[in-house]
């Protein structure tokens, strides 16, 4: 117990962070003593088997080889799909190619450097000596420290240099201290260094508690939803394709308007199957707009919607549609990359702009109608009122049980799931999710903050933050149609779109100019990752267009790059750099042939 660095400790707390300071000189009650090196608690027992120095010496033992310690990588593809990703796919082959050539390639384990940890997550402080070890001993990608208990915190200031460790790792230093972990602190977390948080995570608990499970549960949630939707250039120029040949053609969603009438958003959630006696009961006190799959198990109870939303550029949808669109009533409202022939089989064809698509105008792009067709049929819905009832949109599943209404194109899929990500459900405590839905469900909360949303959620699935659960359903008083059908209808516009001037040799030539550094070890290619990705960003404002077909397949590449020269020698990582070099003029001459095989100007 060292006095010196208590008061030390202090004095860093309040000129640098009060809130801690504060935390520290309120605690009322003390369950805990250092004594003989170690934490007793009130009952006398123990904390530490054996002493605080012992210990906390086992817990900051090389983490990557330590059995304390949990390892989660992300395991790439052994091969990236050349035939649907012709340019990413080209790329990231060469690179798992060339590696595999390279002496000393391993195919089961990765090399790290003695001196430098990847991603860290630490619950749980105690005395906390062994952060103290840790961060003498290794430098970090990032370190994430998390003490559910304010007395713990207070104890390690006699254990642990805060300064020191704010003064070494600067901003890769998160600190949580008290109550239950947020989940955005984790997603600033992760998400401020994307591509070398991906690799590996590693991750000990000290000590066992149920704040401490949350915690370690939230985290994996967070790097299970941020493994995914980075999405690809060839996905880009897929949508870019179709968004100008849909262009010009329909009516646009352009404004909003605030009706003061319930709006029912429908998604193909298992719950559908329950929900249709709601919906059918109301059906002519509310605005019906179904999403994606859901459209068949609704015609099927005999119940037409007003408005039918769909979302994705995916071939396959216009046989998903064929039997259903030509017949279907309502108004379509497609996104602007969806396949032009899904359009031409509406009989009241609208349009949106999906948002975060390269091409899409700024300011006619929907907030919040990523990532999937739930979201869009939800933002959608928030700009014609602020009341919504939620059908169908579980956004999670029980493990064994189908995860999609019976009746609709998933009766001939394998629709279950043996395991998944335990979360709080609308109405029981045996709701699972993945990171799509995770993702989904998260946009969702985030609206109905920014929006001040008044949202009644029926669907049997996952708890969305901000709405009221509806076990119990209820009869709505009717409205007149027709009339806010017409008034929603006013708010689509006819607009012109031209093909803007797009150069991608400047976003390339960037990320060439990066790769020409030396790289020694694995802490530089971190740092070099770190500010390819970082430095590719600052173009998202001033060449938004070239910025988002680029940036999936930017971090999927950088992403290879990482996890690739960690299967080879440190002094072999200049190899694949000289790879990626040469390859990634690959994207500035497909879309310049793309340009003109299809006449755009």
């Amino acid at each position: 117990m060292d006095i010196a660095l208590f008061e030390k400790n202090i004095k860093f707390l309040y000129d640098n962070f009060p809130h801690y300071y504060n935390l520290v000189k309120n605690i009322k009650t003390r369950n805990y003593k250092i004594l003989n090196d170690n934490i007793i608690d009130i009952n006398g027992n123990k904390l530490y088997p054996n002493s605080v120095e012992e210990d906390s010496k086992k817990f900051a033992y090389y983490p990557t080889h330590n059995e304390l310690w949990e390892r989660k990588f992300y395991m790439i593809k052994p091969y990236f799909w050349e035939k649907e990703f012709n340019v990413t796919g080209k790329i990231v082959n060469k690179m798992i190619n060339k590696a595999k050539t390279i002496r000393n390639y391993t195919e089961e384990g990765f090399y790290f450097d003695r001196d430098f940890l990847p991603t860290v997550a630490v619950f749980g402080i105690l005395a906390g000596k062994h952060i103290d070890l840790l961060v003498e001993k290794f430098e970090f990608q990032s370190l994430f420290v998390y003490e559910p208990n304010p007395e713990f915190f207070a104890i390690s200031l006699y254990f642990t240099d805060y300064e020191k460790i704010y003064k070494k790792l600067k901003d890769r230093f998160f600190l949580w201290v008290n109550g239950k972990l947020d989940f955005f602190a984790i997603e600033r977390f992760y998400y401020e260094r994307k591509v070398t948080s991906s690799f590996l995570t590693l991750s000990l608990k000290t000590y066992n508690h149920p704040l401490i499970d949350d915690a370690v549960s939230k985290f994996e949630q967070i790097r299970a939803q941020k493994l995914r939707g980075w999405g690809t250039y060839e996905d880009e120029k897929k949508g870019v394709l179709n968004h100008f040949e849909n262009i010009n053609r329909y009516k646009v969603l352009v404004k909003k308007t605030d009706l003061d009438i319930p709006v029912c958003v429908v998604a193909n959630g298992k719950s559908l199957e329950k929900n249709i006696e709601f919906i059918k009961k109301n059906q002519n006190s509310m605005i019906i707009i179904s999403v994606g799959t859901a459209i068949k198990p609704l015609l099927k109870a005999g119940i037409e919607s007003d408005f039918h939303i769909e979302q994705e550029r995916i071939d396959i949808l216009k046989d998903v549609l064929k039997d259903i669109l030509p017949k279907y009533k309502g108004y379509f409202i497609g996104s602007n990359v969806v396949k032009k022939e899904v359009f031409e089989m509406a009989k009241k064809p609208l349009m949106y702009f999906r948002e975060a698509f390269s091409f899409s105008p700024k300011e006619y792009q929907i907030p919040g109608s990523s990532p999937i067709v739930g979201n869009a049929g939800f933002a959608i819905a928030s700009f014609f009122t602020k009341k919504i009832y939620l059908c169908g949109m579980d956004l999670g599943y029980r493990i064994g049980e189908r995860k999609h209404a019976s009746g609709s194109f998933y009766d001939s899929k394998d629709d279950k799931t043996l395991n998944g990500i335990k979360i709080e459900g609308n109405f029981s405590d045996d709701i699972y999710t993945d990171s799509l839905f995770l993702s989904s469900k998260t946009n969702i909360e985030k609206m109905i903050e920014m929006e001040n949303l008044e949202v009644y959620n029926l669907s049997d699935g996952a708890y969305i933050k901000g709405s009221v659960p509806l076990k119990d359903y209820i009869d709505l008083p009717c409205i007149d149609k027709e009339k806010y059908i017409n008034e929603m209808l006013d708010c689509f516009d006819d607009i012109n779109i031209d093909f803007p001037d797009v150069d991608l040799y400047p976003l390339l030539k960037s990320v060439k100019n990066v790769l020409n550094k030396k790289v020694e070890d694995y802490k530089h290619l971190t740092g070099l990752i770190d500010f390819i990705d970082n430095a590719f960003d600052t173009y998202e404002k001033t060449h938004s267009v070239e910025y988002s077909l680029l940036r999936g397949s930017i971090s999927h590449i950088l992403n290879y790059l990482y996890i690739l020269s960690h299967k080879i020698k440190k002094k072999d990582i200049n190899k694949l750099q000289e790879i990626l070099k040469k390859e990634l003029i690959r994207f500035e001459k497909d879309f310049k042939s793309m340009r003109i095989d299809k006449g755009f100007r």
